[in-house]
């Protein structure tokens, strides 16, 4: 039987970071649940500058506006900043990574947040909380407190991430420190060991989970929602001179930045002119590449919506071959704008092969290649790709359909 959802309270919690949460506490309030929301810290407007001053010395762009984001405006909402513990848990980040692993003070950081959240847990039905911030006595708090808990938990397992990116980094020649053993995963999955159930956004983590020991039934599935600004920015699909790929999000080894930029020096050496632009941080993926890249490869920092949309319906391609995500939020993005997607199954996205998205084999610079060249010679392809992509995500995945989602979840938790 359905919740009655008139009565039905919850608190939902972020930890550090920033990540999808005011989403989903606005879809879950839309969705009639009362909703505590347990941010990090919420710095007020007039202290912007010095905000952005900060996060330019961390290398965060637009800090500010970011962290004012985190902000729910909604009837059924009540706010808590959670700020002493997330400046806390940065400012021992900063100061002791010199010293430790940043995987044990990451987690550190994020027990202190689930400490501090310790505080508002009572006089609720559900506690959401994102893994890793239920440590610190948080989840326990809850259980007390006749709580039901749901950790919500968005990339793979950490032994499947080192299973993958462990092999990667070796066929690169490159250090790997293994995460299922630092003290942030460690703790990210004590969270999942000890709350009733696991929300994960996708079926692949899913079957990651299932892989490494996890029950099926403990482990829920729900696709966080696009918004409708994403819909369906691309029309024309003719090439024009270059095969214009565009990447988004962090230019990291975990994306297949080494398979990415070998792909496309296999086309252009056989004649097929693809430039690549990459939009967001310069991260680990820069050791790949070459002073000769320079040739194809653009770069630019992250940048807001309204400057990104434009790229997404210029762009010919939208090419991320990567080994480890949860559901790329980026793929997403790039599916509803229209722009045909190439990608690989550990993508995380819900879209049918062939008809919706392009998927190619892990680690395999050859098969890109091919998949690129096919697709830059078939605009007929190229279109009903990108089109019915965008259809699919704005039928199946916006917000509205996010909160439904949850509402089953909690269905399923309390019954």
């Amino acid at each position: 039987m359905p919740i009655e959802r008139s009565g039905l309270r919850v608190i939902i919690s972020s930890g550090i970071g920033k990540l999808h949460f005011h989403e989903t506490v606005k879809a879950a309030a839309e969705a009639g649940m009362d909703v505590e929301f347990v941010a990090g810290w919420i710095p007020q407007k007039k202290h912007a500058r010095l905000v952005d001053a900060l996060g330019k010395s961390m290398g965060e762009v637009s800090l500010a506006g970011r962290m004012q984001a985190r902000i729910v405006d909604h009837p059924r909402v009540t706010m808590r900043s959670n700020a002493l513990a997330e400046l806390g848990g940065r400012a021992a980040i900063a100061v002791l990574r010199h010293f430790v692993s940043t995987g044990d003070v990451s987690g550190f950081a994020f027990a202190l947040a689930g400490s501090a959240t310790r505080q508002w847990l009572h006089g609720a039905d559900i506690f959401h909380v994102r893994s890793g911030a239920g440590q610190g006595g948080a989840i326990d708090t809850a259980k007390r407190n006749g709580m039901r808990v749901l950790t919500d938990h968005s990339i793979a397992h950490p032994a499947y991430m080192d299973d993958v990116l462990g092999a990667e980094h070796k066929r690169l020649g490159l250090p790997f420190e293994r995460c299922s053993e630092d003290g942030l995963w460690t703790r990210v999955l004590r969270d999942c060991r000890e709350a009733d159930r696991v929300l994960v956004n996708s079926d692949f983590v899913k079957r990651t989970f299932v892989e490494k020991g996890f029950s099926p039934d403990r482990v829920d599935v729900a696709y966080l929602g696009v918004r409708e600004q994403w819909f369906s920015l691309k029309s024309d699909y003719s090439i024009k001179g270059p095969v214009r790929l565009l990447f988004t999000g962090n230019f990291d080894i975990r994306k297949e930045t080494a398979t990415l930029l070998d792909s496309i020096r296999i086309l252009r050496k056989g004649g097929l002119d693809v430039r690549l632009r990459s939009v967001g941080n310069l991260s680990s993926g820069s050791v790949c590449l070459r002073d000769t890249d320079a040739e194809f490869f653009t770069h630019a920092p992250f940048v807001p919506p309204d400057q990104l949309r434009p790229m997404m319906a210029e762009a010919d391609l939208f090419v991320f071959p990567t080994l480890i995500e949860g559901s790329s939020r980026s793929a997403m993005e790039a599916a509803a704008s229209g722009l045909p997607v190439i990608s690989t199954e550990n993508c995380g996205l819900p879209l049918e092969r062939e008809k919706e998205v392009i998927y190619v084999p892990l680690s395999n610079p050859v098969a890109l290649a091919d998949e690129i060249a096919r697709l830059a010679s078939n605009e007929r392809l190229r279109s009903e790709i990108g089109r019915n992509a965008a259809s699919r995500v704005r039928r199946q995945f916006t917000w509205a359909r996010y909160g439904e989602e949850l509402v089953r979840v909690y269905s399923g938790l309390l019954n």
